[in-house]
């Protein structure tokens, strides 16, 4: 029999499905996603997890968007162009399969769409800011696209470590 949780607070209760979703996340994938599988993790009730998170996609992007915090929120302390995106780069590697599943409901999920558009606006935010003062302001655009434009084809055709950091190291010095 599940357990009564009436006296614990809704933020841990949301605390505590979404840790244990990024568990299963990072564990099994987006295949292994599920409220079921969350449900059974903490010991609780399936429709427990459908009162916080009504469909599989809001739980997705709820551990989705937990997994980039956790792996992208933290960039080394440098102005140094090249160990701040080739940082990102590896981050961005490590997350593909998930970024890729990401992709892939975003065609049909709402959730997925918003989330999508909000990682895509954060990175080029990000690149805006560790580029505006290297480049004119006039290329920082383009540039900030070129880089993002590079980093989803990587992401898409997979090459050893070395090869994207030479491919990295050469692109960024082409273009600065």
């Amino acid at each position: 029999m599940p357990r009564n949780r009436q006296d614990v607070d809704r933020e841990a209760k949301v605390t505590e499905i979404r840790e244990a979703a990024l568990r299963i996340l990072r564990e099994g994938g987006p295949a292994a996603l599920s409220h079921s599988a969350v449900a059974k993790d903490l010991g609780l009730a399936r429709t427990a997890i459908y009162w916080y998170f009504p469909t599989k996609d809001d739980l997705f992007v709820a551990a989705l968007t937990d997994a980039y915090a956790e792996d992208l929120g933290d960039p080394p302390e440098t102005d140094d162009i090249m160990p701040r995106l080739a940082w990102a780069l590896e981050r961005l590697t490590a997350l593909q399969p998930l970024t890729h599943a990401l992709h892939e409901r975003a065609r049909h999920s709402p959730a997925a769409a918003e989330l999508e558009t909000a990682l895509l606006q954060g990175l080029t935010t990000r690149l805006h800011a560790l580029l505006a003062s290297k480049v004119p302001p006039e290329k920082l655009a383009p540039i900030t696209t070129t880089i993002v434009v590079f980093f989803e084809g990587l992401l898409v055709q997979p090459r050893p470590p070395e090869e994207r950091l030479r491919l990295l190291e050469f692109l960024i010095s082409e273009l600065t």
